[in-house]
């Protein structure tokens, strides 16, 4: 009989990523297998989760933008948006570590790639030019103008898609 696939980091990853879409709770699933194996400990954990969201947002940034919106505010809200209903939980969790975070070290890497994000929605904008602290409060505040639609609106940002057959092979292929 043949073996399956042997497991890799980014398929643990994935499997990390499934669960939280599974559980709806916030917080990051420290019983799948193969955790103690590719992760070094829940900072580590943690930071694979980030840098997976900020992947996800700076591509629905990129998507965003792609036409040439005449209004790039807009089209950066509705990409933080996006990002959010793709990565619901994931965003979840991000938000829970912000919250409370289990150490030091995941609380700095949150606040990181927070500002990084935050940097990263301004420039795309056009309201910054480098990632600095304005760009950082700028970028601040279109994440809490599309939060602030997310709640008023009942987006479907809030209530994602179960996932298609395709898009669970899709996103094993892709890690």
């Amino acid at each position: 009989m043949k073996e399956g696939p042997k497991p890799s980091r980014a398929s643990v990853l994935h499997d990390v990523i499934e669960e939280i879409l599974v559980r709806k709770d916030g917080q990051i699933p420290t019983d799948i297998e193969g955790i103690d194996t590719f992760f070094n400990g829940i900072e580590d954990l943690a930071n694979a989760l980030l840098l997976r969201w900020h992947t996800r947002l700076v591509a629905s940034l990129e998507r965003g933008l792609a036409d040439e919106p005449e209004d790039r505010e807009e089209a950066v809200v509705e990409a933080w948006r996006h990002a959010t209903w793709i990565y619901w939980g994931v965003r979840k969790v991000i938000d829970d570590l912000a919250d409370h975070p289990p150490t030091e070290e995941v609380a700095h890497a949150v606040r990181a790639t927070a500002h990084n994000d935050w940097a990263a929605m301004a420039v795309a904008a056009g309201l910054a030019s480098a990632f600095d602290e304005p760009a950082v409060r700028v970028g601040h505040r279109l994440e809490l103008e599309a939060r602030r639609r997310n709640i008023v609106e009942q987006s479907t940002a809030r209530t994602p898609r179960p996932r298609t057959v395709l898009g669970k092979v899709k996103a094993m292929i892709t890690g």
